[in-house]
This record gives C-alpha cells, structure tokens and sequence, in this order.
C-alpha cells in the first residue's frame, strides 16, 4: 500500500491507495515525530544538578537546581574603599541559601551570557504552575531586568566562554563564579539596580535584607531560608525556557507548511 504525506498551510495529510485521508493540525504531526524519537543519547552523561536539558539544534538551555546550602561567601565589605572593581574589599560570611535554581544558555557548544539565577522555597517539581515558580535571590551581582533577561548574571569574565568546553565543565564553572567570586555593587552602578537592592527595596525579610543579620540568622539555623517569603518574580521555568527560545528565534514546536519548508531547505543545503 502507497502512502503519500501532504502538508499544506497549518493541516498535514496522510493518503493511502484506498483513498482514505487522515487530517491533522502540522503541530500534532511534529508533536508525535518527536514523541516517537529516541532522545538523549547524547556523547556525555548529564551533569549534576540538571532538571531540565531542552534541547534544539545548536542551542541547549539547562535549567539547574542547588540544594539549600550553608556557603562561605564573599561579601561586599561596609568600610570597602570602592562598591566594586579591583580595589573592592569583601568580608567572608557564613551565609544560607534555599534551593538556587539557574538558567544557562548555550550555543554550539559555547556559553551564551545570559545566565539567569532564581530562588525557591522547595523543589522544582513541574515546568509551568506553583511547582515551577520562580523566586527573585537577594544577591549582589544578579541584575534586575538587564539585557532582555530578568534576573541577568554576567558571565564575561568566565575562561570558558572564550574556549568549547563540555557542558559539565561549563556549568561547573557558573555555579564556582556565583558564589566563589566576591558579592559587589556593580549591578546598581552598571545596570541600575541588583536583586538584593531589589529585596530591601521591597521589603522583603529583614532577616536575609541585611547581611549580618542574615549571617546571625544562618548560624542559628541554616533553613531559616525555606521560611522567607521571596518575592516572585511572575515566571514559571516553562516561560523562562520558552523566553529563551525566542531571543534566539527557535519556535518550540514547527506548525506550518512554510516551517517544515524551512527545515528542509537547511537540511538540503550544500555544506
């Protein structure tokens, strides 16, 4: 029995030699190739700490989770001579953290600076609803709605932006430059305001809005964190992800004829 496919506008068909036609929506088609493809076979394992890893052509965008965590942290020093650069001073704190939860965007292989960190009182546990809510952190460093993100870490001082390295090797490096570097004021002078100017702006948790506080607080005891109610941000991962797409023109799932089109043309391309 022949079987011809036919994709025209928004409807693809399947007709057979007994004249029988089967309609469906192009999405539901792309949507059940997809279902019905073997994925993540991929040449390395995951890395740690990985929730999600989506995934299309050169881009991958994963979505990490950090456990609640007592973390010695450098932090801007009250008598620092400057609120950032070279001549910064910093005080080491014992400070806790609830669950952090990171975006990071790559690129043929390469980081993409726009990795983006999040606070939650709980587990990721679903893409989209409360299960996937994103909090905002009150960290230095972490820029409020800069560069088409919302919650903006900069990554250009990272070695392995400049070289391909793995994956693993590259999210380990994010996580060492958040909270192995030193906590400054460069995002109110650069980029206008930081998440935790964000957090004593708002009022959020004397407790976690003044850092020798938040130290005594961390002392006593390092989960305190899971109690304070972070300000939201309005973002589930799902649209932190689908945002992402977008900046980089990717439609999550082809839905017309003229998109399929597209895909084979790249695909019959001379290289």
């Amino acid at each position: 029995m022949s079987e011809r496919i036919t994709i025209e506008g928004r409807e693809a068909s399947l007709t057979s030699d007994e004249a029988e036609t089967h309609t469906t929506p192009v999405a539901s088609l792309v949507e059940g190739i997809a279902e019905a493809t073997v994925r993540g076979l991929s040449p390395e394992p995951l890395p740690d700490n990985v929730k999600w890893f989506v995934q299309c052509g050169q881009l991958v965008v994963c979505i990490v989770e950090l456990t609640p965590e007592l973390r010695w942290i450098k932090w801007l020093a009250e008598d620092s001579p400057q609120p950032f650069g070279p001549e910064a001073v910093y005080t080491e704190r014992r400070l806790a953290t609830p669950y952090v939860v990171l975006k990071v965007p790559f690129c043929g292989g390469h980081l993409v600076p726009r990795v983006e960190v999040f606070f939650r009182n709980e587990r990721l546990q679903n893409l989209a609803g409360e299960g996937g809510a994103l909090c905002w952190p009150n960290l230095y460093n972490v820029s409020v709605n800069a560069y088409h993100c919302t919650a903006w870490y900069c990554s250009q001082y990272l070695a392995v932006r400049r070289r391909r390295a793995t994956i693993e090797a590259s999210l380990d490096a994010v996580v060492h430059h958040l909270f192995g570097g030193g906590f400054n004021a460069s995002s109110e002078f650069h980029e206008g305001l930081s998440t935790f100017g964000l957090c004593v702006k708002e009022n959020v948790d004397p407790r976690v809005t003044d850092v020798a506080r938040w130290e005594e607080e961390s002392q006593r005891d390092p989960r305190f964190v899971l109690d304070v109610q972070w300000k939201p941000t309005g973002l589930t991962v799902r649209q932190l992800i689908d945002r992402e797409l977008r900046f980089h023109r990717i439609v999550a799932i082809p839905n017309s004829a003229q998109a399929i089109g597209n895909i084979l043309l790249r695909k019959t391309k001379p290289k």
